[in-house]
C-alpha cells in the first residue's frame, strides 16, 4: 500500500509539473499585458511588411512616437492580413514601443482579465498538486535513502 502511495505521489509531482510548466508562456503574456493595462498609450501603428510564419501571418508595425522616434513590433494573426500601409488602432508602452499590442485599451484589459484568471487557475491547481505529490512520495517510499 505505501508503495502504490509513493507512485501516486510521483504521478501527482508529473501532473502538478505540467499544470506548471503550461502556465510558463502565460506568465510572459500576462507580464506584456499589465504593462500595457498600467501604462499603455493608445495611438496608431501603420504596417510596413507581412511575413508567412508557422500557418500564420507576421504583421509588422511601425509606431511613431514623440519627438521623431519610432518604435517596431510584429503580432501573430491567423485571418489575411490588411495591405501594407494600412494603419491599426495599437496599445503602446512608450517606454518599450516593442511591448506592443493591437486593439483598444478595453480589449487589451479584458484579455488581461482572461489571461490572469486562467493562469491563477493553472498554478493554483499545480502548486497544491505538486506539494502534495512530494509529500506522499517522502512519507511513503520506503528506500529511506540509505543502501
Amino acid at each position: 500500500m505505501a508503495r502504490a502511495l509513493a507512485v501516486i505521489g510521483a504521478l501527482l509531482i508529473v501532473v502538478g509539473g505540467f499544470a506548471l510548466l503550461v502556465t510558463t508562456g502565460g506568465i510572459a503574456l500576462c507580464l506584456k499585458l499589465r504593462a500595457l493595462v498600467r501604462r499603455g498609450v493608445e495611438g496608431d501603428a501603420v504596417s510596413y511588411h507581412h511575413d508567412w510564419m508557422n500557418k500564420k501571418y507576421r504583421v509588422h508595425y511601425r509606431i511613431d512616437l514623440d519627438g521623431g522616434r519610432s518604435g517596431d513590433f510584429y503580432e501573430l494573426q491567423v485571418t489575411q492580413p490588411e495591405p501594407v500601409g494600412s494603419v491599426a488602432r495599437v496599445v503602446y508602452d512608450p517606454r518599450r514601443p516593442n511591448r506592443a499590442m493591437v486593439g483598444t485599451e478595453k480589449t487589451v484589459l479584458a484579455k488581461y482579465r482572461s489571461e490572469t484568471g486562467v493562469l491563477k487557475y493553472l498554478t493554483g491547481f499545480g502548486v497544491p498538486v505538486v506539494a502534495l505529490g512530494s509529500l506522499l512520495v517522502a512519507l511513503f517510499d520506503g528506500s529511506g535513502g540509505g543502501s
